[in-house]
């Protein structure tokens, strides 16, 4: 489109849909986070859309993980002043509760939008020594458990998401080749891999930009995919960054291999699990000093890390 025809599209606009906005936006880690030079396309387009509308356009963004840092930054994206910051809304609130919210004299702050769901248990196994290998390799026999039947358990349809944090900065494909070395079955699978032999190969691309896709599932399979129905057990394997927006049915635990980045990202990890009521685990495995850093979050994420050691694994993720 040229730009007369540009400009007149988006002064026409009158709902804007943001999803993982706090990817798509520049928002500031900590106070002493500089400003990128460069804006992100998305915040660009959101200021554009704001200006030649005249702030009549319906902006909705959606994240799990809301705070002040992200709401000042749409703020400024849309123009608006500090004290305009958008309402924040909850999944579980409906616009009746929401009204009365905004007559209450009271300042609520609403921080998280979305919360580990309840059916969640959060385990925490520290492990001697810091170093990647370590980690790796307690998280293989971790797996090699869960997935493996024992008298009276059945693990043959069990569902296994392993996250490799950028705290342990381990490759996909270098954590592939760990786990085959141990003769985990069902044989470990990248993520994406997995994604793209289930047909959904438009959708990988779209993945690795910006970590949203739908999940497995839904289109034909092909020999070798990965089946989501309740038969078919699996050990996959993906990267801190790739876990928001997917949707795995049936899981039943995800392994996190050293700590995640922030308790925001933990939430997008722990949240793949235990989804529509279903139980499930997440078990985090890290040095004695994470496991330190990871209880700290307790209170922000509203949970409890449960400490497990490898010999108490089968009892305690299969029961």
């Amino acid at each position: 489109t040229n730009k007369p025809q540009g400009k007149q599209l988006l002064s026409n606009t009158r709902w804007l849909v943001m999803d993982e906005v706090d990817r798509l936006l520049h928002v500031k880690k900590t106070r002493t986070d500089k400003r990128s030079r460069h804006e992100k396309p998305a915040a660009m387009l959101a200021a554009a859309v704001s200006r030649l509308t005249v702030g009549r356009v319906q902006v909705i963004a959606a994240s799990a993980t809301v705070g002040r840092p992200l709401r000042r930054e749409l703020s400024r994206v849309l123009g608006l002043h500090s004290s305009e910051c958008p309402e924040t809304l909850r999944g579980e609130e409906d616009a009746a509760s929401m009204e009365r919210r905004e007559r209450s004299a009271e300042v609520t702050h609403v921080g998280r939008a979305v919360k580990i769901p309840d059916a969640v248990t959060n385990y925490v196994m520290p492990v001697d020594g810091s170093t990647s290998g370590s980690l790796l390799t307690s998280a293989a026999f971790a797996a090699k458990n869960i997935l493996r039947p024992s008298p009276g358990r059945d693990a043959s349809g069990r569902k296994v998401l392993l996250v490799l944090t950028r705290n342990c900065d381990i490759k996909v494909h270098n954590a592939m080749g760990a786990l085959r070395h141990f003769g985990i079955q069902p044989e470990p699978r990248s993520l994406l891999d997995a994604l793209e032999a289930d047909g959904t190969d438009r959708l990988v691309e779209a993945h690795r930009k910006v970590s949203g896709v739908e999940g497995v599932g839904g289109a034909k399979k092909q020999k070798g995919s990965v089946d989501s129905g309740d038969e078919s057990g699996y050990l996959l394997v993906t990267h801190e960054d790739n876990t928001r927006g997917l949707h795995l049915d049936g899981l039943d635990a995800v392994i996190v291999v050293g700590r995640p980045g922030s308790p925001d990202e933990y939430t997008h990890i722990a949240g793949r699990t235990g989804r529509a009521g279903r139980k499930g685990s997440v078990l985090n495995i890290v040095s004695f000093e994470q496991a330190a850093a990871l209880a700290s979050w307790t209170k922000m994420l509203g949970v409890d890390f449960y400490p497990v050691d490898e010999s108490e694994l089968g009892d305690v993720l299969n029961e």
